[in-house]
């Protein structure tokens, strides 16, 4: 078992787990005090959900792998919310979730904790397919930089940022790293980072917080560096796996 968690490991790095990487010429206060608007982000020990029912959370299912493996083997995995922490008691990756070291698919998965957490709203499903042009807002506490300098520190601070939707395909959204000089680029511009797998982009419709993705993959810029202008993101649809989450959440 651990043979093969070592190996898991090794084909998500393939991947690339992903914190922000932000526009370089934003203050980074301002993605910091964005950050402070999204209560309902849940931290993993190495990545992130999100609150969707009063003990329950979506994540990527490459970030939950780990979690379900101590489960296994008698261990009481956490995650933290609002500064508390909660025990896992449940974790349900996608039933067609495969990994290699070359590509991904379904990486969708649940996480029930115990106890029930009433005082933090909990974030919709985007059920829509309309989810192309709309601009979203990323959120995580993983290793930070900019689109100049890719990955650089882990601070362990929550921040925001915001991107524009360009293709959904099947089980993904699409978005890319858009440098200040586009005229594709959002006022604070940014994508995930090492840390931030499992991480949330939320759409707000008449003061309602939708989920409509969660942060899985990084196809590199032509440079072939990540994290910089130019990159590509994937996160899964959450339109698409909407059915599957709330037979699961019953």
């Amino acid at each position: 078992m651990k043979k093969a968690s070592s190996i898991l490991l090794l084909l998500m790095l393939s991947i690339s787990l992903m914190s922000l990487i932000v526009r370089h010429d934003v203050p980074d206060e301002r993605f910091i005090e964005l950050g402070k608007k999204y209560s309902q982000i849940c931290h993993l020990s190495d990545g992130e959900s999100t609150l969707i029912k009063e003990n329950w959370a979506v994540t990527a299912a490459h970030a939950a792998i780990l979690l379900k493996e101590e489960l296994e083997n008698g261990e009481i995995p956490k995650v933290s919310i609002d500064n508390k922490q909660y025990d896992v008691e449940k974790v349900i990756l996608h039933p067609n979730f495969q990994i290699s070291n070359t590509s991904i698919e379904n990486d969708i998965a649940l996480i029930k904790f115990k106890g029930s957490i009433t005082n933090i709203p909990f974030a919709k499903l985007y059920d829509k397919q309309n989810e192309k042009g709309k601009q979203i807002t990323i959120v995580g506490r993983g290793d930070f930089g900019t689109g100049l300098t890719g990955s650089q520190n882990w601070d362990k601070i929550t921040r925001a940022a915001t991107n524009r939707i360009d293709e959904v395909d099947g089980q993904w959204i699409i978005f890319s790293f858009d440098s200040p000089q586009s005229e594709n680029t959002t006022e604070l511009e940014g994508v995930s980072g090492p840390g931030d797998s499992g991480g949330p982009a939320f759409i707000d419709v008449d003061n309602v917080r939708y989920i409509v993705g969660v942060s899985s993959n990084q196809a590199d810029s032509d440079s072939g560096k990540q994290g910089v202008y130019g990159v590509t993101e994937y996160y899964a649809r959450i339109s698409f796996y909407k059915k599957w989450i709330e037979e699961n959440i019953k």
